[in-house]
């Protein structure tokens, strides 16, 4: 993945539609804070699986690698729709159903992969090999607030970013990496998720506990609130139609001719959201392989 990150940020940089959930160092940081927070016995399904040692760093390093498998194979895999789902502005959390035809979409996809790795058995079509990896990559999309909203836009692709944010050119790039690298750690996942796991030490018990409650459908909506607040109604973007348009083509001009002042201020107020949104997905990551290893 590592030779793939430089092509993905460079079709960023040229294409409205980069819609890759948390780019490499969040997905892999996610990866790391689960590997940290696994029991004893999960972290041997894990290994084996992996096909590692059972050892903590192993089975850190090879969770963070397995974390980006899912982007790097989707196209081939014709499984794009699954990192994510599109839950307008004028939606409520009963919606959730609706906008997850035959379970195309991530939380339904999550529900399905830990249940597979719960039964330590393959369907006809994943091996718990990939269970385990598509869980991981797709706790992580849910996290990433954009993969939980839609505004006739894409999920923020829509909406350029004029001058752009370092390599971002559209909200949802920003959201995906470009926050992420304007951090001090910058594409270091190691680094970036030791960080995440001082302010984790940091916490009092009760914090932790309150954030691990629900399942992946409570933390969608949660993730699709945030984003409401911080992105769409913090930087004033007009409400849309419900209509879900295939490309930004397709969008209204009210959102392809949006200009927002997106400076340096704002990025700084939202690498906090983020580092928590990380932290989140890595101990509710941690939190499914748990209870289903």
């Amino acid at each position: 993945m590592r030779r793939l990150v430089p092509i993905l940020l460079s079709y960023c940089l040229v294409s409205p539609f980069c819609a890759f959930g948390w780019w490499e160092t969040g997905h892999q940081t996610v990866a790391r804070i689960a590997a940290a927070h696994l029991t004893p016995a999960a972290r041997t399904r894990v290994a084996r699986i992996l096909d590692v040692p059972d050892t903590p760093q192993a089975v850190a390093d090879a969770l963070a690698k397995a974390s980006t498998w899912a982007d790097e194979t989707k196209n081939d895999t014709k499984t794009g729709e699954w990192h994510y789902i599109d839950l307008t502005l004028q939606d409520h959390k009963s919606d959730i159903l609706l906008r997850c035809k035959d379970n195309n979409c991530a939380p339904a996809r999550i529900a399905l992969f830990a249940a597979q790795l719960a039964h330590e058995q393959a369907n006809a079509n994943w091996s718990q090999l990939d269970a385990l990896r598509y869980l991981v990559h797709f706790t992580g999309d849910i996290h990433q607030p954009l993969h939980t909203i839609s505004d006739e836009d894409l999920g923020g692709n829509c909406e350029r970013l004029d001058p752009p944010v370092d390599t971002a050119k559209n909200l949802h790039a920003l959201w995906d990496g470009g926050i992420i690298l304007a951090m001090d750690t910058g594409t270091d996942d190691k680094a970036l998720a030791a960080s995440l796991e001082q302010d984790i030490e940091g916490w009092p018990a009760a914090r932790q506990t309150e954030l691990l409650r629900g399942n992946q459908d409570d933390w969608v909506w949660e993730s699709h609130q945030l984003a409401q607040k911080d992105v769409y109604d913090q930087l004033h973007i007009p409400l849309e139609p419900v209509m879900f348009p295939a490309t930004c083509t397709d969008a209204p001009s009210a959102i392809t001719d949006f200009k927002s002042d997106v400076g340096s201020a704002y990025v700084d107020s939202m690498k906090p959201v983020v580092r928590e949104q990380l932290e989140k997905a890595g101990l509710r990551l941690a939190k499914m392989l748990n209870e289903a290893l």
